[in-house]
Formats: C-alpha cells, sequence, structure tokens
C-alpha cells in the first residue's frame, strides 16, 4: 500500500509525473543505469547492481523562459529517496556542475528538459535569461560529460559524474542494465 505522505511530499501543485523508468547513460548503443553513491550524488559504474529508478515529473512553472512544442520542463524525482536530483553549484556561470540529491522544488537546481523529438533524451538546463535565449553556461542544455560514443567520463571519486555543455543526454530505460 502507498504511504500517502510520501506521496504529498514529493507532489507540488503543478508538477505530476510524465515518464518513468531507469536514469541510463546511452553508451556505445546500449542503455547503461546511473546509480546513486554513498553521497548521493549520480554515479556511473556500468554494472546495473543499484540502477536509479526515477520519475521525470513535469512543471508547468518551470517551463517560463523554455520552448514547448518539443521540450517538457520538469525535475527527476527519485522515489526511493523521496528526493529530486539537484545540482549543487547552479550558481556558477559555467561548468562542470556537479549532481546531489535534495528535497524536491521547482528552482533552477532541479530544472530538467525532456525533448520528446529527440527519444525523450533529458538535459538540465538550470537558469536562463528572460526571453529563454540564453541558457545556464551559455552553451543551451547540459549533458553528462562522456566520451564520444557515450560512456560517461569518471573524473571525479566515488564514480561521480559531471554536468557539462556538450554533454551527452540522459536516457530513461525501462530496464535496468
Amino acid at each position: 500500500m502507498a504511504n500517502p505522505v510520501a506521496i504529498a511530499d514529493r507532489a507540488t501543485p503543478d508538477c505530476s509525473t510524465i515518464f518513468s523508468g531507469y536514469l541510463a547513460a546511452n553508451a556505445s548503443g546500449a542503455f547503461k543505469s546511473f546509480a546513486l553513491n554513498s553521497k548521493g550524488q549520480v554515479a556511473y559504474i556500468g554494472d546495473a547492481k543499484n540502477p536509479m529508478k526515477v520519475e521525470f515529473q513535469e512543471c508547468q512553472s518551470l517551463e517560463v523562459g523554455e520552448p514547448h512544442d518539443t521540450q517538457k520542463s520538469g525535475r527527476i524525482y527519485v522515489p526511493s529517496k523521496n528526493k529530486c536530483i539537484a545540482i549543487t553549484n547552479q550558481q556558477n556561470a559555467v561548468g562542470p556542475y556537479y549532481t546531489s540529491l535534495d528535497t524536491c522544488n521547482t528552482e533552477y537546481p532541479q530544472r530538467w528538459v525532456l525533448n520528446t523529438a529527440n527519444n525523450n533524451a533529458i538535459y538540465w538546463s538550470g537558469d536562463s535569461d528572460e526571453e529563454g535565449t540564453i541558457l545556464q553556461g551559455g552553451c543551451g542544455l547540459l549533458g553528462y560529460k562522456s566520451h564520444n560514443r557515450g560512456v560517461p567520463v569518471i573524473t571525479h571519486s566515488n564514480n561521480q559524474i559531471t554536468v557539462e555543455c556538450k554533454g551527452t543526454p540522459f536516457r530513461l530505460a525501462k530496464a535496468p542494465h
């Protein structure tokens, strides 16, 4: 039976789940699951032993300054932790950016975009100017740092990934890989 408190905690009046699955990298043409490390950061280990099941929640309040025709603005909710994936250093003008879990809200550190025209690719968009033409970092939508075949590049301890300009989009897989 569902815990009504947990459901109420994750609810924001204008946010609703539109997709769910395992947060994944499209690595060398195959989905590979991301996980959470011991510090609550998004990590890539590549063994699918602790895949991260998530929900993409579309939030109307996060669509300000974003195109609406093929993109859905929202946040990434991790049900097992009752928290959302957030960028810890969003205030920095340029990346790399780092992830952590935080209480769900509708602020820029949790502003992600799902692109329906690109097989539901998920990017972090962060803040934008008033016209919505210049996004966080000045380079457009941001993804995880990867090799040219989509395999995440790990440059920090605990297998933590970074989110950067010209990064690879996150994906949602139906099953852990």
